[in-house]
Parts: C-alpha cells; structure tokens; sequence
C-alpha cells in the first residue's frame, strides 16, 4: 500500500510565509555587522619602523674596527651605527628559504652599493601565508670608506647561492628602497 501525502494548500501557503520570514530574519541580522577577523594584507611588504642615522649625517666608525680588503669595515651586529627596523609580510606561502638583507645604496641607483647587511641578514624556512615578523638590522660590512650612502635598499628575498648583488624580481618576495643620505667616515 503506497502512502501518498497531499499538502493542504493553506497549510503550504503558511509554511513557505513563516520560511521566509526565517530568512528575512536572517539576512536582517547580518546585515551592517563588521567582521571581527582582522583584515588580511593583501600585498606582501616591508615596513620601515625606523631608521639610524638620520638624513645629512655622519657617521663616524671607530678606528678600533679593523680594516677589510678592499679598504672597508665591518660594523658589528649591535653597534647601532646604522639601524634599520623593519616589519616583514609576506601574503602567500613560501616554501624556500629567505633572507632579509639591507643594501646601502650609494651613486643615485638601486643596485650600487657600498654596503649590505651581511653580518646581520637573518633568515627563515617556509613561511606560511599571512606570515609577519619584526626585526632590527645594526650590522653591516662597508666595502669602502668613506661612503655617501644615498638610501637604503631592504630585501626580504630567497636567493641561496652566496651572490652579494641585489636578487633579481622572480628571487624577490617584498622590498622597499628608502632615501637617506649620509655618510660614513673613519675616526682618524
């Protein structure tokens, strides 16, 4: 025996009523809400914080610090003679290695320099998506002095194989080149 169930068209008329009532409701609560979830970074980028020294200095480097060929020094992590803090973002996965490396430009370019960030250039394995850290560069090795530093270059990047230039754009998760002139000089 087949049961067969037949609506009563009132009954069916009411229940579709209350339905969308129920969705009215609904829609009637979200409405104007705000998200709670914080807003996600939508470009991958680094944030200068601060910066030492400031536009127009001199910096002068002990003479205590030793000579490198071919006529520069070494300017050891924590000595704050140049100071960089930078935010680091990056909005999607990367599953190699990276690097945050300073370049500090000198002649007016984006890839000449007479100094980088190699003695303080921290690095990472994979970074997640949405991933951010703060960190503070204070070293550096100056290739010569003295130097007039026209700004700064700062990479965050995954180039592994030793090379001191500037990595190239596919090698490049974010960067941001900022000017400060000044200039580094030996104490006498």
């Amino acid at each position: 025996m087949a049961l067969t169930a037949r609506w009563h068209s009132s009954c069916f008329q009411t229940g579709m009523r209350q339905t969308i009532a129920v969705l009215v409701a609904l829609l009637a609560a979200g409405c104007g809400q705000t998200s709670t979830a914080p807003d996600l970074p939508v470009v991958s980028s680094v944030v200068v914080n601060s910066l030492a020294p400031s536009s127009g200095a001199t910096v002068v480097v002990p003479a205590a610090y030793p000579y490198i060929i071919p006529g520069g020094v070494v300017l050891p992590r924590g000595s704050s003679h140049v100071s960089v803090n930078v935010t680091l973002t990056s909005v999607h996965e990367v599953a190699q290695w990276t690097q945050l490396r300073v370049y500090l430009l000198t002649g007016g370019s984006d890839s000449e320099f007479c100094g980088m960030s190699d003695p303080d250039s921290p690095t990472w394995g994979r970074l997640p998506a949405g991933w951010t850290t703060s960190y503070t560069v204070t070293g550096f090795r100056v290739y010569r002095l003295p130097c007039d530093v026209t700004g700064l270059r700062i990479m965050l990047h995954t180039r592994n194989d030793g090379r001191t230039a500037p990595p190239n754009q596919s090698e490049t998760v974010a960067q941001a080149i900022v000017p400060l002139p000044f200039r580094l000089v030996r104490q006498e």
